[in-house]
């Protein structure tokens, strides 16, 4: 779930642009310490802080706060052990593990960094070169290492274990570190229907157009498990209902707004306008005969209607 832009700055417009040194009011946060700047300028990280900021200590402590641990607990993880591979600024990786540090014992890896985005193209008040901080998720998931899937759990689209029914929390974690440095929002590339199906409690998809296109899939979906809508979407299995032409599954950036002009956006008449618009004029069907012959192919004919 990553989207990597290239962005050049000058030396000064570089400095400006750094999250760290761009806090909001006056008084909300202490100015940046030693280790931040190191991270921000000059991409170093020696003591392994998340963000140059964060100890492990912290990171548990926010992790706790979200009711990631509590969570766990629940489902029988207790203690889990903390991992940070934060030394570089491009990827800062947060884990948690089921007893050791071993990928079979995985319950939650989250991996992002701090961009600048710009849309690339005019979409409501932002023009393609609007500059906006955000924390952008390159990867995460929860894995219960202990349960199969089921009937109940069934498998989705590029898992590899069953999840752990946690991401509203994960959520949690990553929009109240947003709102700590300050940051615009947080950005999700949804590889996969059923990931923008989960993020969509939380987010909304930058352009209003891809927000009403979601937003029509899901609608004229609704019926079908998951995981099987999920796969006739990426098995390109969609067809438009009204010509039937393939609908293939665009993916767009979507969006977890903080502050304003983002939250002031995605909350206005003018997106909302739009959205509905382009959700009442897409309507889509699955081309079952396309899906069984795609499953066939994989070695999987009678598993799926």
């Amino acid at each position: 779930m990553s989207r990597k832009r290239s962005i050049r700055f000058s030396p000064l417009r570089r400095l400006l642009s750094f999250p760290l040194l761009r806090a909001g009011e006056p008084g909300e946060r202490s100015p940046p310490s030693e280790g931040e700047l190191l991270f921000e300028l000059a991409g170093l990280n020696p003591e392994n802080l998340l963000f140059g900021r964060f100890t492990p200590d912290d990171v548990r402590k926010r992790i706790r706060k979200a009711g990631i641990l509590k969570g766990l607990a629940a489902r029988g993880y207790e203690d889990p052990v903390l991992a940070l591979e934060c030394r570089n600024p491009e990827e800062q990786r947060v884990s948690l593990y089921a007893g050791r540090t071993s990928r079979d014992r995985l319950l939650m890896e989250v991996r992002v960094r701090i961009c600048a985005f710009r849309p690339g193209k005019p979409i409501g008040p932002f023009s393609e070169e609007t500059l906006l901080r955000m924390l952008l998720i390159q990867w995460l998931v929860l894995s219960d290492p202990d349960r199969p899937f089921s009937i109940d759990r069934p498998r989705l689209p590029g898992q590899v274990r069953p999840g752990l029914g946690l991401l509203s929390e994960c959520l949690s974690l990553l929009r109240e570190i947003g709102r700590e440095f300050p940051l615009d929002g947080v950005l999700d590339v949804p590889d996969h229907f059923h990931t923008a199906v989960f993020y969509s409690r939380a987010f909304r998809f930058l352009d209003p157009h891809a927000e009403g296109r979601f937003q029509a899939i899901a609608r004229d979906l609704q019926g079908i498990p998951l995981a099987i809508a999920s796969e006739a979407v990426r098995e390109e299995c969609l067809t438009d209902a009204d010509g039937g032409q393939p609908v293939p599954w665009d993916p767009a950036e979507q969006v977890m707004p903080l502050r304003d002009p983002l939250l002031r956006y995605l909350r206005s008449p003018e997106y909302r306008r739009v959205r509905d618009e382009a959700a009442a004029r897409l309507h889509v069907a699955v081309d079952w005969d396309r899906y069984r012959a795609k499953i066939a192919e994989k070695g999987e004919s009678g598993k799926y209607p």
